[in-house]
C-alpha cells in the first residue's frame, strides 16, 4: 500500500490473471473502496461508531485518491492503471454502479463504452484495447487465446453493464444489454465462460470455455432482479 492509501499488487495477481498488471490497478482498488464502505455500514449498524467514523474516513480518502489517480476527464473515463490507458470495464462498471463515480462521470463512462461497442455482440468486452502482447501470458498466446482477457466478453461483466445502465436510468439500454446476454444462453443452453468476438463461447484447438459458470450465471439473476426492480420504480 502507497502513502496515497491505494492497493499495490504483483502481475498476474487480480481476476485478469493472464494479464501482468502491477503496482496500482483501477479494479483491485474499487473493490478495496467498496469493502471499506460495507464494513462502515456493519459498525453501524453493530453500534461501533469510532469504528465507522475511522472506516468511513478511509472510504472517502481511497474514493479522492482514486479518482485523482485513475481518472482521465480527457478519456472519459477510469484508466486501468499509470501504465495502461485503456478502458477496462470491470473496474469502470463497477465505479458506475456502486456509486464511487459521479453522475457525469458515469455518463462519460458508459458513453465510451458505448462508443467502443463493448457490449456487442455479447455483453461486456474485457478492455477497449488489448494489452501489448509482451503483457499477455505466454500460455495464452500458446494456446491461440491471447484475447482472453481483452476482447473476449464475460456475462459476469455484462451483467455489471445492465445493473450501471439501469442504476443511471438508461433502462432501455440495460434491457437491450440483458436481452443479448439472454439471447446468448438461450441459444447455448447454458453459461459459458468467456465468448469470442463473433458472440460465439471461446473455442480453439487447445482450449474450450467452461460450462456452466456460476459465476456468471449467478450475475445474470442479480442483474434482471435488479432491472425488473428499477423499472417497477
Amino acid at each position: 500500500m502507497g502513502d496515497d492509501g491505494l492497493l499495490h499488487q504483483a502481475a498476474y495477481a487480480d481476476w485478469a490473471d493472464s494479464i501482468a498488471r502491477a503496482g496500482k490497478i483501477l479494479y483491485v482498488n474499487v473493490l478495496y473502496w467498496k469493502a471499506l464502505t460495507a464494513m462502515y455500514a456493519l459498525a453501524s449498524l453493530v453500534d461501533r461508531p469510532q469504528t465507522a467514523q475511522d472506516l468511513a474516513d478511509k472510504a472517502t480518502a481511497v474514493r479522492a485518491a482514486i479518482n485523482h489517480h485513475f481518472w482521465r476527464a480527457e478519456l472519459g473515463y477510469y484508466v486501468t492503471s499509470e501504465l495502461f490507458d485503456n478502458l477496462s470495464s470491470g473496474g469502470n462498471l463497477l465505479a458506475v454502479a456502486w456509486g464511487l463515480a459521479d453522475a457525469q462521470q458515469a455518463t462519460q463512462i458508459l458513453d465510451r463504452m458505448q462508443e467502443f461497442g463493448m457490449s456487442t455482440p455479447v455483453p461486456t468486452q474485457t478492455v477497449h484495447r488489448a494489452y501489448p502482447r509482451r503483457f499477455i501470458a505466454l500460455e495464452n498466446r500458446l494456446g491461440g487465446i491471447p484475447h482472453y482477457h481483452t476482447s473476449a466478453a464475460w456475462l459476469w461483466l455484462g451483467s455489471w453493464h445492465v445493473i450501471a445502465l439501469a442504476r443511471c436510468g438508461r433502462l432501455l439500454e440495460a434491457e437491450e444489454t440483458f436481452c443479448r446476454m439472454a439471447e446468448a444462453i438461450v441459444r447455448d443452453g447454458t453459461v459459458h465462460e468467456v465468448y469470442d468476438v463473433d458472440g460465439h463461447f471461446l473455442s480453439t484447438f487447445w482450449y474450450t470455455s467452461e460450462a456452466p459458470l456460476t459465476w456468471s450465471a449467478g450475475m445474470a439473476v442479480h442483474a434482471y432482479h435488479e432491472l425488473m426492480r428499477l423499472k417497477a420504480g
